[in-house]
């Protein structure tokens, strides 16, 4: 059964900007309502063309990285293809993330976008969305999509290690109540 009604989580003011350019700035005013836990993640999700399957970025790498997961990583630019991003887990989830970037960009060779912020953001870029890593219950189920699925977040609450160890310490956690997300997406390629 469905509840007659729903609260509401999130009140966001959103403000899309387009020059005669091309690009395009997002800036977002979000509230949270203080009611509710913290958010797990924050960002936009925006669907690609699959040829888009090179990824340049600087930011944490080569391999992913969380505020909480980093150490291992250092801070420069980075090249893969997408289906690099993809770290095989057992049982798939949130993964292929990267920390601390402030820029990335997504091509096919010849034509693609470049995504910067006014502040360091993480991004994931993968071949599954995020509701076909929560539906398989094993790698070999996982079907592609049919893009290339591009996120670019604000923030993500840490991961930590709660199924055999301790919960996200609060330094990791996503605590924000209000804050503003401004990004701006430029695209390039032969005219």
């Amino acid at each position: 059964m469905l509840a007659d009604t729903v609260q509401k989580i999130l009140d966001i003011q959103l403000t899309w900007k387009i020059t005669e350019d091309g690009d395009i700035t997002a800036s977002l005013e979000v509230t949270k309502d203080n009611e509710f836990p913290d958010l797990p993640r924050f960002g936009v999700r925006m669907f690609l063309n699959q040829r888009f399957d090179e990824v340049s970025y600087f930011g944490m790498g080569p391999q992913e990285s969380y505020r909480d997961k980093h150490q291992a990583a250092s801070h420069g630019l980075y090249r893969s293809k997408v289906c690099d991003l993809h770290e095989d887990y057992i049982k798939p989830q949130e993964n292929g993330s990267h920390y601390d970037c402030d820029y990335v960009e997504v091509t096919d060779g010849q034509c693609g976008l470049v995504v910067a912020a006014e502040q360091a953001f993480s991004f994931n870029a993968s071949k599954y969305t995020q509701e076909e890593l929560e539906r398989a219950a094993h790698n070999y189920e996982l079907e592609e999509s049919d893009s290339m699925v591009l996120c670019i977040d604000y923030a993500l609450n840490g991961i930590g290690s709660n199924s055999c160890g301790p919960v996200v310490s609060d330094a990791y956690r996503f605590q924000e109540d209000a804050f503003t997300f401004r990004f701006t997406i430029v695209p390039f390629g032969k005219r």
